[in-house]
């Protein structure tokens, strides 16, 4: 049974086949057709609205979501569609208007069949269809007409675009530069052709190109060249990146397209020819060259900016602000040892005027936050000091250990520390300071003594004290001795001497016995005594300063009376001025 039926199951089967290519074609033209008219809808909205980048990234995206659904509706069913023999049968029976017999051969072949009835009847329904089957033409059951109208469609559409295509040829490749995100601008009448930035010139159409880089504070001189139809104006969008605001800069001409001179148009007609995938072309009108300029008085941050002039626009693009290094100054001082331990001097680091101990040594450290430094020096007064790089990224810099004003500071010392980066800036002021001077005083002492009046012979005291900011090293007693016959004696006697492994000693108290005998007065003679303290420096000399002198007069018996007498009346008369005093502060109550 199989045997006799083997011609119409081929039959059947390339008729299958060609019915699926034939459905897969028509799918592929569906999904062309409907490609193609998404795209010119996308080429009629993105040329009537001038989409930016993110906007022509949203429409790519709707593009591929309609190309997918596309192929899930038209072409994913043709593709996974299977027709059985008996379908294909059927199919052929209704388009040629024959009876079920060849519906019902294909059934009696099959294993169940021998169950249904007469074996007779269906070996002659069999029979019947292998001698007409060869006959049947299967061809008549691959129908057209959708193919062709889907066809007819495609053709007319594709056409239609080719023929906008040709007549706008850079229409069409601005389009597809900007469907694959590209910068392009479509045709303009006015084209800006040249751009520079503090005549640096810029690309183009090329955003993610480098940025010309302007210094902080620095002005900013826009050059601008157009072509076409060139207005009276154009203005200059900058907005800060850090939202700040935008502003705007005008763009004047710097001399009238009609006022430019053949010279001058050759010349601008020498200029090579800009790509239109690139920068606009002129679309029509005019055939002018013109040259626009604009400023902006100071750059202080990174900004972003689009020049506008006529119809022509160009799409953002950055100018980076080269920054201004950012430097701090730290000054830390050593007291001399001397002062190390009684200094109480507490001063910041990072402040650029402190007071410091005379003789004290500063380090002097600079640092930059945000860039590497090239040159760093300090200056004071005609002298300049460069100091060195301590860190490999050379952000903080030391003043050497060489000698210096800072080594040891003996006087008030203005100074400045001027900074330059490796792109040449410098901070908008030098970083001033100014190191002050806390003196170390000389040291203080005082003496007294009982009585002023003295036989020749007696041994009188002097008591005294002195006192010193950080330590004192000595205490000297300075003797003039000045005779009756006018001649004058002088000597030096140490008292006390602090060596350095006690100090600091800043106070110091003590009595001295001076013995006259030795020096054979005699009445009328005056010994002046003076007391000297010298205060510790270390290494260095020290200051010294003495106290009121003590001048003892040498007399006899009766003047050391009349000297009590003397002593008591003076304490009689203070004694009376401090009751009076008391008696005048009740009298006020």
């Amino acid at each position: 049974m199989a045997s006799k039926l083997a011609p119409l199951h081929s039959h059947l089967s390339v008729l299958g086949r060609r019915r699926w290519l034939l459905r897969l074609a028509r799918g592929g033209m569906a999904l062309t057709l409907t490609m193609l008219i998404a795209l010119a809808i996308d080429f009629l909205i993105d040329w009537l609205c001038s989409f930016g980048r993110a906007q022509r990234g949203v429409q790519l995206v709707t593009l591929a979501g309609l190309a997918l659904w596309a192929c899930r509706r038209f072409v994913w069913p043709a593709f996974v569609a299977r027709e059985t023999d008996i379908d294909l049968a059927l199919l052929v029976e209704r388009q040629q208007g024959i009876d079920s017999d060849l519906v019902a051969a294909l059934q009696f072949e099959t294993s169940a069949a021998p169950s249904w009835g007469s074996m007779q009847l269906e070996d002659a329904v069999v029979d019947y269809v292998a001698d007409f089957g060869n006959s049947l033409k299967l061809h008549r059951g691959l129908t057209g007409n959708r193919l062709r109208r889907t066809a007819l469609a495609l053709a007319v559409t594709a056409v239609v675009l080719a023929v906008g295509v040709i007549e706008f040829p850079d229409h069409a490749a601005v389009f597809v530069n900007r469907l694959l995100l590209g910068s392009a601008h479509y045709p303009t009448y006015t084209t800006i052709t040249r751009i520079s930035i503090n005549e640096s010139e810029v690309q183009i159409g090329a955003p993610a190109a480098a940025a010309p880089r302007i210094p902080y504070g620095s002005a900013v001189r826009f050059s601008v060249d157009a072509s076409g139809v060139c207005p009276a104006s154009g203005s200059i969008r900058i907005v800060a990146q850090t939202g700040a605001g935008a502003t705007s800069v005008m763009l004047l001409p710097t001399q009238s397209p009609a006022d430019q001179t053949p010279s001058d148009q050759s010349s601008s007609e020498r200029q090579p020819p800009v790509d239109s995938a690139k920068a606009p072309a002129t679309a029509a009108g005019g055939n002018e060259r013109a040259t626009y300029q604009g400023d902006l008085p100071r750059l202080v941050a990174t900004v972003s900016y689009q020049v506008y002039l006529g119809d022509g626009w160009t799409e953002p693009a950055s100018i980076e602000v080269i920054p201004l290094p950012v430097v701090s100054l730290a000054l830390d001082h050593t007291p001399p040892p001397y002062a190390a331990r009684q200094s109480t001097m507490h001063s910041d680091a990072s402040s650029r005027q402190i007071s410091v101990i005379e003789g004290s040594q500063v380090v002097l450290t600079v640092q930059c936050s945000n860039k590497p430094l090239a040159k760093v020096e300090f200056v004071t007064g005609l002298a300049r000091y460069p100091l060195e790089p301590e860190t490999a990224d050379r952000q903080v810099w030391k003043l050497p250990a060489a000698q210096t004003p800072l080594t040891r500071v003996v006087a008030p010392l203005p100074f400045e520390v001027q900074v330059v980066d490796d792109d040449g800036m410098s901070p908008e002021q030098p970083l001033r300071g100014h190191i002050r001077i806390e003196t170390d005083r000389p040291p203080r002492i005082a003496a007294a003594v009982v009585t002023e009046k003295v036989l020749p012979g007696a041994h009188p005291g002097i008591a005294w004290g002195a006192a010193d900011d950080y330590g004192l090293a000595e205490i000297r007693a300075h003797k003039q001795l000045t005779r009756g016959n006018g001649e004058i004696e002088q000597s030096v006697d140490v008292l006390q001497q602090i060596p350095a492994a006690e100090q600091p000693q800043p106070m110091i108290r003590g009595r001295v016995v001076l013995d006259l005998a030795p020096l054979s007065l005699s009445k009328g003679d005056l010994l002046r005594v003076t007391l000297e303290a010298v205060d510790y420096r270390g290494d260095h000399p020290g200051m010294s300063a003495q106290s009121e002198p003590v001048v003892f007069q040498v007399t006899d018996e009766s003047g050391i009376l009349a000297g009590l007498v003397e002593a008591d009346e003076k304490s009689a008369r203070q004694l009376d001025q401090i009751i009076q005093r008391q008696l005048g502060i009740g009298a006020a109550r």
